[in-house]
C-alpha cells in the first residue's frame, strides 16, 4: 500500500471540517433524525466520491490508502458502503469462487462500520456486500472477524449474512456476478507492487485485473501506472516465472512504452526464448492474454509486434506477423483466409500456435456478432459464409463450438424479435437456419423442429 499524498490528505481534513462544522450534523446529533443524516450524506458523500475519483484516475495505487483515511470516525462513516463494496470486489479469486488470501482491507473497512455510531444507519446499505464478502471468504477468517466485535445487536446482523445458499459454488459464482454488474461504471481497481516471484503469483490475478482495466480508459490514465509498469519491468527479483511473462506481454500489448521500457521487455520476452521453452511458455502466455483481453476494446497486435521485433523469437515473429496481416486486410478477405490457411498448416493442428490464431479468428466472429441487432441479421448471413470456411481450415470441435454458441445466441434473439411466423423475415431467417445449422453441425432434426415449433399458451385454470 502506497502512502496518500498530503495533497489529498489535505483535501480528505478539508472535508472531514466541513462534515464536522455542518448544521446537518448538530441537528442529527440534537435529534437523532434520520433525515438529517441523509442531509449530511447529501451534502458531503459526492465530495468524498469526487476525491476517490480523482485519486483512482491520477494515483490509483494510493487508493487503498485513502479508503483506509476514510474510516476516520470523523467523517461519520459517510461513503464507506461504497468503499466496502470496492474491497470485496477487488480481492483476487481462485477456482472455488473463494479469496486466494484474506481481505484485511475489506474486514478493517467492516468494522469501521460496524464500530460506528452510525451503525443502525450504515447497516441498511451493506447487507448484500457483506453477503457476497462473506460468501467469499473462509468460515474461520468470519468467525475471527465476528469474534472482534462486542455489541450483541452487531454480531447477530453479521452471522444472519453468513448465507447457507452461498457454500455452493454455482451460487456463489451467480452472486458473485450479479454484484460486480452494480459496479461496472465505477474506477475503484488498484494493485499492489509486487516485491518478489512469491508476492508476484499471490498478486497476479489483481495486477492482471488492474492494468487490463487501466488499459480501457486511454492514455491518459495510463499514464498514472507508468511508474508502476517500468518497475514491474525493472524489478529482477520477479525472476523469470509464468506470471512475470504474462504481466510483460499485457503491458507491451496495451501500453505505449519508452525506447528503454520496450528494450527491457524485449530482455524478458528473449529469456524464455533462450530456455527454448518458446512454444511451452510465450504461446502459453499469449493464449491467457487473448483469453483475459475479451472484455477489452479490440484487440490490436501491433505493439506487441514492435518490440517481440527486437527479440530472437522467430515463432512469436512468424505469428504476430501473420496476425497484424490478417488485422490490416480484414479476416473476411479471401487474402487473409489464405494466409491463416498457410499459416495453420504448418503448425500441428494442437499447437499453441494454431490455438492461438484460432483464438484470434473466433474472438472477432464473437465481437462482429455479438454488436449485431436484429434487424442487420442479413450480415449474419453473409458473415456465416466466411466463419464456415474458418472451420473447414481449423477443424477444431472447440472452435465450432464457440461460433456455434455465439451464433445460437443471436438466433434466438432474432425469433424473440420477428415473431411474425408469415412475415417475409421470419421465413428467411428459417430458411437459413434450417439449411445452415444441420449442415454445420450446430442443431439435429428434431432440434431445428424444435427451435421453430410454436410454444403453445398454458391453459387456464
Amino acid at each position: 500500500m502506497i502512502n496518500l499524498e498530503k495533497k489529498y490528505i489535505d483535501k480528505l481534513n478539508s472535508i472531514e471540517e466541513g462534515i464536522q462544522n455542518s448544521e446537518f450534523l448538530s441537528q442529527y446529533l440534537d435529534e437523532e433524525d434520520e433525515q438529517f443524516y441523509n442531509q449530511l450524506k447529501e451534502a458531503f458523500e459526492g465530495q468524498i466520491d469526487e476525491l476517490h475519483n480523482e485519486v483512482a484516475q491520477n494515483d490509483p495505487l494510493q487508493l487503498v490508502s485513502l479508503e483506509e483515511k476514510i474510516c476516520n470516525p470523523m467523517l461519520e462513516g459517510l461513503f464507506l458502503p461504497r468503499i466496502l463494496g470496492y474491497a470485496v470486489l477487488r480481492g483476487a479469486l481462485n477456482d472455488q469462487i473463494k479469496y486466494i488470501r484474506p481481505q484485511e482491507h475489506f474486514k478493517n473497512v467492516l468494522l469501521a462500520i460496524c464500530n460506528s455510531s452510525n451503525f443502525e444507519l450504515l447497516c441498511q446499505r451493506i447487507g448484500q456486500t457483506v453477503e457476497i464478502g462473506f460468501a467469499l471468504s473462509s468460515d474461520i477468517w468470519i468467525t475471527n472477524l465476528i469474534a472482534e466485535i462486542s455489541n450483541k445487536l452487531v454480531k447477530t446482523f453479521l452471522q444472519d449474512l453468513k448465507l447457507i445458499k452461498y457454500r455452493d459454488i454455482r451460487s456463489r459464482k451467480l452472486g458473485f456476478e450479479r454484484y460486480s454488474k452494480q459496479f461496472i461504471k465505477f474506477n475503484y481497481l488498484t494493485a499492489e507492487k509486487p516485491m518478489s516471484s512469491a508476492d508476484l503469483k499471490i498478486e497476479i490475478q489483481s495486477i492482471l485485473n488492474f492494468l487490463n482495466y487501466r488499459a480501457t480508459l486511454g492514455s491518459d490514465a495510463g499514464k498514472s501506472v507508468y511508474k508502476y509498469i517500468s518497475e514491474i519491468l525493472t524489478h529482477g527479483s520477479l525472476g523469470n516465472s509464468d506470471e512475470h511473462l504474462g504481466v510483460v506481454l499485457l503491458i507491451s500489448s496495451y501500453f505505449e512504452l519508452s525506447d528503454s521500457e520496450k528494450k527491457l521487455a524485449a530482455e524478458r520476452l528473449n529469456s524464455y526464448v533462450a530456455e527454448g521453452k518458446e512454444e511451452e511458455n510465450l504461446f502459453n502466455a499469449v493464449k491467457k492474454l487473448q483469453l483475459g483481453s475479451q472484455g477489452l476494446k479490440e484487440y490490436d497486435y501491433s505493439r506487441l509486434e514492435s518490440i517481440v521485433g527486437k527479440t530472437d523469437s522467430k515463432d512469436l515473429k512468424e505469428f504476430l506477423g501473420c496476425i497484424t496481416q490478417i488485422d490490416g486486410i480484414g479476416y473476411i478477405n479471401s487474402d487473409a483466409i489464405e494466409i491463416a490457411r498457410n499459416y495453420y498448416n504448418k503448425n500441428k493442428g494442437l499447437s499453441r500456435q494454431n490455438e492461438c490464431m484460432r483464438n484470434n479468428v473466433g474472438f472477432k466472429f464473437k465481437r462482429f456478432i455479438a454488436a449485431l441487432n436484429p434487424k442487420d441479421f442479413q450480415d449474419y448471413i453473409e458473415l456465416n459464409k466466411t466463419f464456415t470456411i474458418y472451420m473447414n481450415i481449423f477443424s477444431n470441435e472447440k472452435f465450432n463450438q464457440g461460433i456455434k454458441e455465439i451464433s445460437m445466441k443471436y438466433v434466438r434473439t432474432l425469433l424473440r424479435t420477428y415473431t411474425e411466423k408469415r412475415s417475409k423475415d421470419y421465413q428467411d431467417i428459417k430458411k437459413f437456419v434450417q439449411a445452415t445449422f444441420s449442415d454445420l453441425g450446430f442443431l439435429n432434426d428434431k432440434e431445428l423442429k424444435e427451435l421453430f415449433k410454436t410454444k403453445r399458451a398454458k391453459p387456464a385454470k
